[in-house]
């Protein structure tokens, strides 16, 4: 008898196990979306309310797909997840305080996808990224964070920024201390800064390749690197676009090791700089570039390099268009 109650009751707890096991995906729905339906998971047919009700029943891995228009809150993501806005719809945070997405948790990778975040007084970023492996963000529109970031990542991780609109903020994007980054099909527009990479300390690199994006519109600079104290940043901008910004592209070294390029892209009506270095260990090579109508064209300060293919065409700059030595090179 004894194993038979054993066994009856090793059924019921299986039983109950599976009954609250994580899900692969959940919904959430402005206009449905009740977070009580978190007892049966989120599903399709009765979905959560919002991003962070959700999350609680999805497993590592899984995705939660936004249904509908409306607002769906902040969130800290503590596993690695998908959080999706179905096409067409517009998937939106709304941030009065904090942070909009949160993301501090070794080892997690995270997909944010088809979501446009914005705030209304926040002194926090938009999304905020401080530990885990990887973060993609694509097709996302991130604004007026102007107190901070639109994106903000720190240490080592690896970061794709696809096909997205970083405005309005103090930093567009802000990378520091260790990603990998690669930005592709975006625009960075009316930020205080634009896109800011940075590195500080012996054995620190940050790196970020830039195709086929756009700074524009930035109160300070376009692109900018910034290597201090034995850091080392490596910038690397092809086929895209610095225009109308305060500078366009900025190698800046503080102690540190600063190494842009720049190729085959439009580098044009900055207000102050085209293309700059700055500084011992700061270095800008650039190649096959249109330099013009900025105040100054290619601009080479203190006792950095600055290196021409010498198929650049630099012309047509308000005051100058060469500032200290540059260097002829080969082409790349």
């Amino acid at each position: 008898m004894s194993r038979f109650l054993f066994a009856v009751t090793a059924l019921l707890l299986l039983g109950s196990t599976s009954a609250h096991a994580l899900v692969q995906r959940a919904y959430v729905s402005a206009l449905t979306g009740n977070d009580s339906n978190t007892a049966t998971d989120c599903q399709a047919t009765a979905p959560c309310r919002w991003f962070a009700g959700a999350i609680s029943v999805v497993s590592s891995g899984g995705e939660i797909v936004a249904m509908d228009s409306g607002a769906y809150g902040t969130v800290t993501i503590t596993k690695s997840i998908a959080i999706v806005g179905a096409p067409g719809v517009y998937s939106g945070i709304t941030v009065f305080s904090g942070h909009g997405i949160t993301i501090a948790t070794a080892g997690v990778n995270v997909v944010l996808r088809g979501l446009t975040i914005n705030s209304l007084g926040s002194s926090g970023s938009g999304i905020y990224m401080t530990a885990g492996n990887s973060l993609v963000v694509q097709n996302c529109v991130v604004t007026n964070f102007s107190s901070s970031s639109g994106v903000y990542v720190t240490g080592a991780t690896q970061v794709r920024l696809l096909d997205s609109l970083l405005r309005g903020n103090g930093h567009g994007a802000r990378f520091s201390n260790g990603p990998s980054v690669l930005v592709s099909n975006s625009r960075l527009v009316d930020n205080t800064y634009g896109l800011y990479a940075w590195a500080s300390g012996a054995g620190v690199e940050t790196k970020v390749q830039v195709f086929r994006s756009e700074a524009s519109g930035n109160v300070g600079i376009g692109y900018d690197a910034l290597a201090a104290s034995s850091g080392q940043v490596e910038l690397h901008v092809k086929d895209s676009v610095a225009s109308r910004n305060g500078s366009g592209v900025y190698a800046y070294s503080s102690g540190g090791v600063a190494l842009v390029s720049v190729t085959g892209s439009l580098i044009s009506s900055n207000t102050a700089y085209g293309l700059a270095a700055e500084n011992s260990g700061a270095k800008l090579v650039a190649s096959g570039n249109t330099v013009t109508h900025n105040n100054f064209g290619l601009v080479q300060i203190s006792t950095d390099v600055l290196e021409s293919a010498g198929d650049n065409l630099v012309r047509e700059n308000v005051t100058l268009n060469t500032v200290g030595t540059i260097t002829t090179i080969g082409k790349l």
